[in-house]
């Protein structure tokens, strides 16, 4: 696996990866992003993330029919949530899996620009479309798409805002 970088070094490379090359990343390497997810904080220590692992060519192409943004990775992570395992506020019902499941793609996202490899988050997908291909259980509910693999070329974030922009202290 890659040398893995500070932390500093990772916020400030992490970029939306577009473009793949054609290599698998390596068993390691998924199972070190899927740690950082696992680790990841959630609401209650309820833990309702569900994490897909797609790397099947034929379902990856399938991907295409909910999506156009799997950017031909090899390898997509879904992550959903439990809607029957999330915390639900008791205020006011809402649930928070659809929170947590994002937590846990920013922590696998940090992970893989540690070692060096590109990803990016994907929420525009047809959700009934996806739901099928993938034939996740009802009570599993997907957030969002995580393309990932080597990136074909490394391209620094969008201008930014300055924190005066979009910070108000009271």
């Amino acid at each position: 696996m890659n040398s893995k970088k500070e932390f500093d070094q990772v916020i400030n490379e992490r970029f939306s990866c577009r473009s793949f090359t054609s290599d698998r990343i390596k068993m390691e390497e998924l199972n070190y992003i899927l740690e950082a997810g696992r680790l990841a904080p959630t609401a209650k220590n309820k833990q309702s993330e569900r994490i897909i692992v797609v790397e099947n060519e034929n379902l990856l192409e399938k991907l295409k029919e909910a999506t156009p943004c799997t950017f031909d990775a090899k390898t997509v992570l879904i992550v959903c949530y439990d809607k029957n395992a999330c915390w639900i506020r008791s205020t006011d019902g809402k649930y928070h899996g659809e929170i947590d499941a994002t937590i846990v793609a920013t922590h696998m996202m940090l992970a893989a620009t540690s070692i060096n490899l590109g990803s990016t988050f994907v929420c525009a997908f047809n959700y009934d479309i996806l739901k099928n291909v993938l034939d996740l259980p009802e009570n599993f509910i997907p957030v969002c798409m995580l393309p990932i693999g080597y990136p074909k070329e490394i391209k620094p974030h969008n201008t930014r805002l300055d924190l005066e922009d979009i910070v108000i202290y009271k």
